[in-house]
């Protein structure tokens, strides 16, 4: 008795780690993520001179700057750089590359991911170019846009970033943009006007000072302010250009910076056929001409086809002719152009093959047919929006070509001749929920039997025919994954299912995980196979700049019910991601949710909840349930309605001082078993705890709070900057209280020990208006203790661990996004009941008490993320598993995707990895063989004693 009694105090003293050394990396996953790529801001290059090979860098729709090693796949470094449009700009021949978000912009370095330097510009930047030629034009030259009609250019020095020179505009015209060549730096603009026209403004700048030397202005009978032309610019170490097309988008005018000549470049395109989209690139060759390459997106009611034209400009002969037409390959395609050694290669890139072409002729040069992505689980529509490519020649006739191919899932994937090298699944970054789906096999076992019971004879004969029969489908190969199941639990051989889809275990870590993203797709994971995707649909169309805003996601057995914004309800299906229902209630304009709760019947009852905070009367009838429903309204105000009779009544109603706002309200989570309604005293009394379904806490403050609730307590975090009078030594003086802080406090019934307070005589917890006790006889009602702990860094998002029956202590979940880490902190160490100033008495020591410090420091082996770095968490999720000691934890966000499990105070009811099980088997086989060899022998030897004795 005295053992089971001391076990709190023993498990302070053994070591508490949310993650051992040899179960990171194998017990967990974790998604690293950079964002969907964007176009003009991903490419290959050598991060120095010295370097042969390459690295891929982007900058992505989340503002995150990463380099990836294109071999594998795996991120070599990445920077977040803030919310805003960013652009990227390789420094060919040096280690640096360079980034612009809003208005900073930094230098980088292209191997490690260090910051070289940063300059802020006092207006928003929209154009960035780099000069590498040799002079006093070499520099990084920006275009900036203030808030009136002022236009700037400025160039920084690409050394220091130091601002060398600007130049300013004030004619009113629209910047388009800079470019840069070996004959000068050129700044375009345009104007519309009504009665002449549009106008191109070319100013030629000195690089060296910023003087105008020049403007000329091009005329043009194309509006460039409407959605159907386009203006873009393109600049190679012997020219620039600026080129436009028509609101027809079938012929192209180009002009060499610095002169007055147009030339027209006519695509070969049917006169109705529509165009939805050109993207023009260009490469210089070896004699000082361009290759300009025009790729043309043709939609169709029917089909998308996509064709390419090649060009051939020579400013020096000044000639524009027409190399060659790739006829149009129907399906998604996405073109890039590649140099090597002079020379420019055209890799087209379409869902069947990867086929290289040269920039002399139209024959291909080499073709490779793709496999089957196996690896995708997308479905939907498919697309290819862009491409970066890298070709190197091995002889007269051997090609090796490798491209990045983004899919218009926002999945990412290197190509290499042919084969998929490696798959990072980008359109995972921005999740906004995500929900625990658990396939249950026992619980879907009781519900066919008591479908058979419930039928007639035949029927349920029938029914039970047909379970055994899809029940034997994976038999066979349960058959056949035996003798690799055993040599994984007696070895540890990785062993992988032959099976596909979702595979259940006999201790419940496989679980499936419904996330669902701001961009309208949901996933499944599976969370026992390192987070491996088992489906992805698009289930929503979102306009670019939105985003799609989701209220909840929850699973009932097979069945995922998905709420968005404005009354949106959409299930689907856990196990393949089929959409089983999409209702919009476009009719209710002030419609903000709906709850879906089960009445009296068992049927299920959904509850339409308005913008304001009311609660619409139920379509369906209903005998009364007995039950609470709390909604918020855009006005900070909280309510609590009853739904005793047909039309919800109002029962309570919370509303913030004028000068404060509801930050954010916690409940108890749906899983929240308690295995004790008291805590056990050192003198071995009992602490009643205050448990109520109906407890909540809200937060209203002026400043950002994050509160969980579980059991009888809960725990906030502020920054905290208060003065405080403090009595020392009979004088008052003045202390500073200023720094993140964690407050803990916990809930009893009494502050009397072995008393149940106002809920003695009660059978239920109590109502909304409890009664009135003698403070005599249950002490002083309502108790709850505090503590607060200063920590080191914020906590951005709190959480608790869960297990199926509540006997394992919990653990604190704290995201620290300063540290990148997810802290898992022992129950212990947050204890309100600690002693403060004093060591524990004995008593309270065989609680596991210990002495209170103020100061509480993030363990680094409280880190569930071992030694990885996880960006952009904003949630945790937690789910129990079928052993009581382990936990699983999600985390998700704007960015990584990262899960575990965890077993607060170890493992107790599953073997260790240095249990001998091949030891234990083989002192089995040898008992049973030494009995078997000597039983003979010892009823051998009791008949002859019998003998004897008689």
């Amino acid at each position: 008795m005295r053992l089971v009694n001391l076990l709190p105090v023993l498990c302070l003293f053994r070591p508490l780690t949310a993650t051992f050394a040899d179960d990171a990396y194998h017990i967990d996953f974790h998604h690293v993520l950079l964002g969907i790529p964007q176009p003009r801001a991903t490419f290959l290059h050598r991060p120095s001179a010295t370097s042969k090979a390459s690295l891929l860098y982007t900058l992505s729709n989340r503002s995150v700057l990463g380099a990836v090693n294109p071999r594998d796949g795996s991120v070599v470094w990445r920077q977040h750089l803030g919310a805003g449009n960013g652009l990227l700009r390789p420094v060919f021949g040096k280690s640096i590359i360079i980034s612009v978000v809003n208005r900073t912009v930094q230098a980088w370095d292209a191997a490690e991911g260090r910051l070289v330097w940063d300059w802020t510009s006092p207006d928003e930047i929209t154009n960035l170019e780099i000069s590498q030629y040799e002079g006093r034009g070499q520099g990084i030259y920006i275009l900036t846009q203030g808030g009136g009609a002022e236009v700037s250019v400025r160039k920084l020095s690409e050394h220091s970033g130091a601002l060398e020179w600007e130049y300013h505009d004030e004619s009113g015209y629209i910047p388009r943009g800079l470019s840069i060549s070996a004959q000068g730096l050129y700044f375009v603009a345009s104007h519309s006007g009504i009665l002449q026209g549009s106008k191109i403004k070319v100013t030629t700048l000195n690089p060296s000072d910023g003087v105008s030397l020049g403007v000329i202005n091009l005329s043009t009978d194309a509006d460039l302010f409407d959605d159907y032309s386009m203006l873009t610019l393109e600049s190679t170490s012997f020219s620039s250009l600026v080129i436009w097309s028509d609101r027809t988008l079938k012929s192209l005018r180009i002009n060499v910076l610095g002169t007055n000549k147009i030339y027209v470049a006519r695509l070969p395109i049917e006169k109705d056929e529509p165009i939805g989209t050109l993207q023009i690139s260009t490469s210089a060759t070896k004699g000082g001409a361009v290759d300009l390459l025009v790729h043309c997106k043709v939609r169709a009611s029917h089909a998308t086809s996509h064709s390419a034209h090649l060009y051939h400009f020579d400013a020096v002969s000044e000639s524009l002719k027409t190399v060659y037409h790739l006829p149009s390959v129907q399906g998604p395609a996405a073109f890039s152009t590649a140099i090597y050694d002079g020379n420019t290669y055209l890799v087209r890139t379409t869902k069947r093959d990867v086929t290289l072409f040269s920039s002399m002729s139209e024959h291909h040069l080499e073709q490779w047919l793709l496999q089957p992505k196996a690896h995708s689980p997308s479905t939907g529509a498919y697309d290819i929006p862009f491409a970066v490519s890298e070709v190197v020649v091995r002889g007269k006739s051997s090609y090796a070509v490798r491209s990045a191919v983004l899919l218009s899932s926002g999945d990412w994937e290197m190509i290499q001749n042919g084969e998929n090298l490696w798959f990072r699944p980008e359109s995972l970054s921005g999740v906004v929920a995500a929900a625990w789906a658990g396939i249950d096999g026992p619980r879907n076992l009781t519900k066919e039997l008591k479908t058979e019971s419930h039928s007639r004879i035949a029927a349920a004969y029938l029914h039970r025919i047909k379970r055994l029969a899809r029940d034997t489908k994976s038999f066979p190969q349960w058959i056949q994954g035996i003798p690799d199941r055993i040599a994984h639990r007696l070895f540890g051989i990785e062993y992988r299912s032959q099976t596909t889809g979702f595979q259940r275990d006999s201790f419940g870590f496989h679980k499936i995980l419904i996330l669902a993203t701001d961009s309208g797709r949901v996933f499944a994971l599976d969370a026992g196979s390192n987070g491996k995707i088992l489906w992805s649909t698009q289930v929503s169309v979102v306009e670019k700049g939105q985003l799609w805003e989701i209220e909840s996601i929850q699973v009932d057995s097979d069945i995922a019910l998905i709420r968005a914004l404005g009354g949106v309800e959409l299930q689907v299906r856990v196990t393949d991601g089929s959409i089983l229902d999409n209702r919009l209630s476009s009719a209710e304009v002030d419609l903000k949710t709906t709850i879906t709760v089960p009445d009296m019947s068992g049927s299920a009852l959904t509850i339409k909840v308005k913008a304001d905070g009311t609660v619409a009367v139920p379509q369906r009838r209903h005998s009364g349930l007995e039950m609470t429903i709390v909604t918020r309204d855009d006005n900070m105000a909280i309510r609590g309605w009853t739904l005793a009779t047909y039309e919800p009544v109002l029962a309570w109603a919370f509303l913030p001082r004028p000068n404060e706002r509801i930050i954010s309200v916690a409940v108890r989570p749906l899983n929240d078993p308690v295995a004790s309604i008291g805590k056990a005293l050192g003198d071995r009394n009992v602490l009643y705890k205050f448990l109520s379904p109906n407890l909540l806490v809200i937060v209203d403050i002026t400043q950002p709070i994050k509160c969980v609730l579980s059991e009888n307590w809960f725990a906030y975090t502020v920054f905290s900057n208060l003065t405080e009078r403090v009595a020392q030594n009979g004088a008052v003086t003045q202390a500073a209280t200023k720094g993140y802080q964690v407050v803990v406090s916990e809930l009893y019934e009494s502050t009397v020990a072995n008393d149940r307070g106002p809920l003695d005589p009660a059978s239920s917890p109590p109502n909304l208006h409890p009664r009135a006790v003698d403070a005599g006889v249950h002490g002083n009602g309502l108790y709850m203790v505090s503590q607060t702990y200063l920590v080191p860094a914020a906590v951005s998002f709190m959480a608790v661990t869960s297990t199926s029956q509540g006997i394992t202590p919990r653990s604190l979940l704290c995201v620290v996004p300063s540290l990148n880490s997810v802290f898992a902190i022992p129950r212990a160490y947050i204890d309100p009941r600690r002693p403060t100033e004093r060591d524990a008495t004995s008593m309270e020591a065989e609680e596991g008490l210990f002495r209170h410090e103020a100061a509480l420091e993030f363990d680094p082996k409280w880190a569930l993320n071992h030694m990885r770095e996880i960006q952009g968490v904003q949630s945790v999720i937690t789910s129990p598993s079928l052993l009581e000691s382990t936990s699983l934890v999600f985390a998700y966000g704007n960015l990584d995707l990262f899960g575990t499990r965890i077993a607060p105070i170890g493992g107790f009811d599953m073997l260790g990895k240095g249990f001998n099980k091949i030891q234990l088997i083989g002192t089995v086989v040898a008992l049973a063989i030494g009995t078997g060899v000597l039983a003979p022998l010892v009823r051998k030897k009791q008949i002859d004693s019998r003998w004897k004795g008689t």
